[in-house]
Parts: structure tokens; C-alpha cells; sequence
């Protein structure tokens, strides 16, 4: 099963998007995305 950041990463890559785009797009920080993306960073479910 893909972890929440791999499912991500693998959106932005298949829409050709870098992370700032990805980022601007779903609203939350170009930081905070890199962290998810690495699983270092795991959001609640609220």
C-alpha cells in the first residue's frame, strides 16, 4: 500500500508540476509538501 506522500508525489509527477506549483495549487506550503511527500510529516484525518 503507498503512504499518503508517495500518492502525492505521484500526482504532482504525473501532472508535471515541481513542488511549488503542486503546492500553490493544494494550498499548503512548498515545505510542508517536501515533508509530506518524504512521510516525515504525517497530517490528521480533521
Amino acid at each position: 500500500m503507498k503512504t499518503i506522500g508517495e500518492k502525492l508525489k505521484g500526482i504532482r509527477k504525473i501532472n508535471k508540476l515541481n513542488q511549488i506549483e503542486f503546492s500553490q495549487i493544494i494550498g499548503i506550503s512548498q515545505g510542508t509538501l517536501s515533508e509530506l511527500e518524504k512521510d516525515k510529516y504525517k497530517p490528521s484525518l480533521s
